[in-house]
């Protein structure tokens, strides 16, 4: 199967991992009969590309003028694969060895499907488990986009939707997901084991939500999702991408207005009384969903700080400037 299967990893500066997910990588191709390699380089200034060459593996590193974004890498990765199918991993991602044999059987099986996932296992950097971050799959499973961290596709649905939107910093895999569907293929998640990601931050603590935050101020990223919220209403599937995505940030925005306009009711509607019930209850809705009063409390900072962050990006959104890019322009290497 040396020619079905690109396995394409991105990566900047991971000389300190890298061998893991390599490693991973060639064992899970070699039960499959073998695999074209491919590594996209973000501008490493250490040891990652040699690492990555003396493994085997094809080295292309991102034009200057492209944005070094996992998008941008996975975009490069797709346009540089031969591959029938395309396995994308990041560098903090090891897959396990008897995924790929399954998934190709689903493709093989089902023509139409143009994207394929397993259940990720994620883990922070000491080593703990990090729960809720994918819904439970008991079985198999349609669904509308595939996390990046290690997602296996198609290649001809990746040509057909033009592949990752380089342009973008975040939920990428969603907006991408979308005009898949579009396309007329099925996004499947199969209730089989695929890798182990290494998260460095998480939503289960406080801590981990302003640290979030606080890299992404540095990475200059806030505001991002505001762009890709863009990309996706020019692409025809904005309201679709905004339920996906962001349909807790929504019905957190639609409460404190409920809230926000009883108190500004006339004063025989008892404003105050009324505030208070829709703020119970509310309360009591998430913590029906959380089912934890710890993550209850760390709900409502953490939705504050994703409206801080659409605001941050509403300013940026001219859909002239983040028109669709000519993603032939950065496929040159």
């Amino acid at each position: 199967m040396g020619n079905q299967l690109s396995i394409v990893i991105i990566g900047r500066n991971e000389e300190s991992s890298i061998r893991h997910c390599a490693k991973a990588a060639l064992a899970a191709a070699e039960k499959i009969g073998g695999a074209e390699l491919i590594y996209v380089d973000s501008h490493s200034t250490d040891n990652t590309v040699a690492i990555m060459e003396s493994y085997g593996f094809k080295v292309v590193s991102l034009s200057p003028g492209l944005r070094m974004t996992p998008s941008a890498g996975r975009y490069v990765g797709s346009r540089t694969a031969r591959g029938e199918f395309v396995l994308f991993l990041d560098a903090d991602t090891l897959i396990y060895p008897d995924f790929l044999d399954v998934a190709l059987g689903e493709f093989e099986s089902d023509r139409c499907l143009g994207g394929c996932n397993g259940r990720i296992d994620d883990f922070t950097e000491t080593g703990e488990r990090v729960l809720g971050v994918e819904e439970p799959c008991n079985g198999d499973t349609t669904v509308k986009w595939l996390r990046g961290p290690c997602c296996l596709y198609r290649r001809k649905a990746l040509i057909e939707a033009r592949s990752f939107d380089p342009e973008l910093a975040m939920e990428e895999e969603a907006e991408l997901g979308l005009r898949i569907i579009k396309q007329g293929w099925q996004l499947k998640k199969i209730a089989v084991p695929m890798a182990k990601h290494t998260r460095c931050y998480h939503g289960d603590s406080m801590t981990s939500i302003i640290a979030t935050f606080i890299r992404d101020k540095r990475a200059k990223r806030l505001g991002e999702i505001a762009k890709t919220i863009s990309h996706a209403f020019l692409a025809g599937n904005g309201f679709s991408f905004c339920w996906l995505r962001l349909k807790t940030t929504i019905l957190f925005l639609v409460w404190l207005s409920m809230v926000a306009a009883a108190l500004l009711l006339p004063s025989e509607y008892h404003p105050w009384k009324l505030a208070t019930v829709l703020t119970i209850s509310g309360g009591v809705a998430i913590y029906a969903k959380k089912r934890s009063l710890y993550q209850t409390l760390i709900f409502l900072p953490s939705k504050i700080l994703n409206l801080i962050d659409i605001l941050l990006g509403i300013h940026k959104i001219r859909l002239k400037s983040y028109g669709m890019p000519s993603r032939e322009a950065v496929a040159d290497q």
